[in-house]
């Protein structure tokens, strides 16, 4: 398979506003849940370190501490404090690992957001792994600091010098406002990030957006500095991506926002399953976990991860949902201060965190998987791939057709299922932007996949961030 080239710089426009180092959070007056001095001075986080001894541990359903959500006397909210959502009941074998990527950068600043969060839920039981993004902008109660975005409750954890630190607090924030309890985290920065990928020998990545983006010209420079920037366009194809290259793709802003952000992280996130497997390291876990004890802060032991090693081992696509609190479950909202931020909808939220780790019924896991072939007439070579990316981040099965058909112009979709009943067909119309009249129904109960994608010079492979049904 051929890879479409990779990005390459495109000139050298006027440099880029380089913002000064974030100012830390600080609980506002209004805002505060406990009594707190805005004007000490602020505790330094140190550098993320490596882990102890990796010994195994008894696991545990994680249950909320201790919160106050009375505001002082003279506070005036400026958005009520949400009471705690009811902890969601896992089944035994579910293990959820938050994944954590810090902004954090020794000579820029000593304090750090965590700009990267990901939800891993392992079904050991089913084989089933659950991927949900939670937006950097959500803007939630931190328990014992107050209304905040949810990247900045690390920094608080450290602040208040809560027990456990930031990550402890980070796992509370998230039991007390989606109501997912959280077993182990794994935090890593930018030069840790940098070293997976290089360490797997690249990912490959299939872009199905342009992404035009800021990048700095080599990792090794100040980035405080605007010289040190060039733009950077990505083009759509399937591209090998280094650790540089890999970091910028998945923290770029452009083309749909943080939205679309969480959704190349998880695209990475899966590239680098796929290059682990490839390059069978998952049998090396025990020497891996000490290389790289310098650059991942983890309360996962050695013997915690190596349960995992069997199912990573053989996971497939089709074993690999993804989720994410998106544009149907947020509202956007200009906070008082002038800082854009996503309030929760409560209701849909809650939909989406019960359908993401309720467990699939007996029935389910064993109804078949909706396949879908996959026949390229767009006349753009390798694009059956990224319409290939755009079903399996949706669970769907797509069977790339080795059939040679002329050119055509409209993308169409062939329908052989039976029955409406469960059909995912307005699923896939939105995500691949196809009307009805793109549509034709052929039942076929002998068919080997329940639907036929043809892309045509038209078909759009940017998928779309808002595909969950409207309520």
């Amino acid at each position: 398979m051929a890879a479409c080239a990779p990005a390459t710089p495109v000139g050298t426009p006027p440099p880029p506003t380089i913002s000064p180092a974030p100012p830390t959070a600080k609980p506002a007056a209004v805002v505060a849940a406990v009594p707190f001095d805005p004007t000490a001075p602020p505790v330094a986080l140190p550098a993320p370190t490596s882990t102890g001894t990796p010994t195994a541990q008894p696991l545990n359903q994680p249950t909320l501490g201790y919160y106050n959500i009375t505001p002082l006397a003279d506070a005036t909210l400026v958005t009520p404090f949400p009471t705690p959502l009811t902890s969601i009941k896992l089944d035994e074998g579910i293990i959820n690992i938050l994944l954590i990527g810090t902004d954090y950068r020794p000579y820029i600043s000593q304090n750090y957001r965590t700009d990267t969060l990901i939800i891993v839920s392992v079904n050991t039981a089913s084989g089933l792994v659950t991927l949900v993004s939670i937006p950097r902008d959500l803007f939630v109660y931190v328990p014992q600091w107050g209304m905040t975005r949810i990247n900045t409750a690390f920094d608080a954890g450290e602040r208040l010098n809560y027990a456990g630190g930031g990550a402890a607090l980070l796992k509370q924030t998230i039991l007390y406002n989606l109501g997912v309890p959280i077993h182990y985290y794994a935090l890593i920065n930018f030069d840790g990030f940098r070293k997976v990928v290089d360490t797997l020998g690249g990912v490959e990545v299939a872009v199905n957006c342009a992404l035009t983006e800021y990048k700095l010209i080599s990792p090794e420079l100040d980035e405080r500095l605007t010289e040190n920037y060039e733009l950077y366009h990505q083009p759509i194809g399937v591209t090998q991506m280094n650790g540089d290259v890999a970091l910028w793709y998945a923290r770029a802003r452009p083309v749909g926002g943080d939205f679309f952000r969480s959704y190349r992280q998880r695209q990475v996130l899966r590239a680098i399953l796929h290059a682990a497997r490839s390059a069978n390291l998952i049998p090396q876990i025990p020497s891996l976990y000490a290389d790289f004890q310098g650059v991942v802060t983890t309360d996962l032991g050695l013997w915690d991860a190596m349960q995992f090693a069997p199912l990573a081992a053989k996971l497939e696509d089709a074993q690999l949902r993804s989720f994410a609190i998106g544009p149907n479950q947020t509202t956007p909202w200009l906070t008082p201060k002038g800082d854009d931020v996503l309030l929760p909808k409560a209701d849909a939220l809650q939909r989406l965190i019960a359908e993401a780790f309720t467990p699939p019924s007996a029935n389910q896991l064993q109804r078949p998987l909706t396949r879908i072939e996959v026949v390229n007439a767009s006349g753009n070579a390798g694009w059956e791939l990224l319409a290939a990316e755009t079903l399996r981040n949706e669970g769907f099965v797509p069977v790339l057709s080795a059939e040679t058909v002329v050119t055509q112009t409209m993308t169409s979709l062939v329908d052989y299922t039976t029955t409406a009943k469960g059909s995912p067909l307005k699923t896939l119309q939105s995500i691949l932007h196809l009307a009805d009249a793109n549509v034709t129904p052929q039942p076929n109960a002998d068919s080997a996949v329940q639907f036929r994608l043809v892309l045509g010079q038209d078909y759009n492979p940017c998928p779309r961030l808002d595909w969950l049904p409207e309520e």
